[in-house]
C-alpha cells in the first residue's frame, strides 16, 4: 500500500487565459468603436460621434470588470506558483513553463499589443476632436463678433460681448 501523498496539482491558467481572451475581444470592439469615431468627426456626424462615445464607455465599463477578474485570478495563480501576489503575468507565464507558460504568454503579449494600438488610436481621435471644438468655438466667436458689433478685447483675449445688435451678415460676398 502506497501512503505517500499525491504529486500536487499542475495550477491551470485556464481561467486566467480566457479573462485576458475576453479583455482582447472587448480591446478589439472599443478600437472599432474609435475608428467609427475617427469617421465621424471626419464626417462631422456629432450625433455618431457621442453615440459611439456612449458605446465606448460601456466597453471600457466591461474592460475595467474583466480587469478585476484578471488580477484577481493572476494573484491567486501566483499563490499556487509560490510567487509573490503582484507577479507580472509574464513572470507567471516564465513559473508555468511548458506549453501552458507560452501560451499565457501569447496571450499576454497579444493583449499588451492591443492596448498600445488603442492608446494610439484613441490619442488620435481626442487630438481630433479637441482641434474640431476649437475651430467650431472659433468660428461661433467670430460669427458673435460680427453680428454683436463688439469687436473689443476682454482680459482673457476674447472678444468681450456687448449688448446685442440686430444686423445682418451678408454670406454671398
Amino acid at each position: 500500500m502506497n501512503t505517500a501523498p499525491a504529486p500536487a496539482a499542475r495550477p491551470n491558467p485556464d481561467k486566467l487565459i480566457a479573462i485576458l481572451e475576453q479583455t482582447s475581444a472587448q480591446y478589439r470592439a472599443v478600437l472599432a468603436l474609435i475608428r467609427d469615431r475617427r469617421e465621424a468627426i471626419r464626417t462631422a456626424d456629432f450625433a455618431r460621434f457621442a453615440q459611439l462615445g456612449n458605446a465606448e464607455q460601456r466597453a471600457v465599463s466591461e474592460i475595467a470588470e474583466l480587469d478585476r477578474a484578471r488580477l484577481a485570478e493572476s494573484r491567486a495563480l501566483a499563490a499556487r506558483l509560490a510567487m509573490k501576489p503582484e507577479a507580472k503575468l509574464s513572470e507567471i507565464a516564465t513559473k508555468l513553463g511548458g506549453e501552458s507558460g507560452a501560451r499565457l504568454e501569447s496571450v499576454r503579449a497579444t493583449l499588451r499589443d492591443l492596448i498600445d494600438l488603442v492608446k494610439r488610436e484613441s490619442s488620435v481621435v481626442r487630438q481630433a476632436a479637441e482641434r474640431l471644438s476649437a475651430h467650431m468655438a472659433g468660428i461661433l466667436q467670430s460669427v458673435h463678433s460680427a453680428l454683436a458689433h463688439a469687436n473689443l478685447y476682454s482680459r482673457g483675449g476674447r472678444i468681450a460681448v456687448g449688448a446685442n445688435v440686430m444686423s445682418s451678415l451678408d454670406i454671398k460676398s
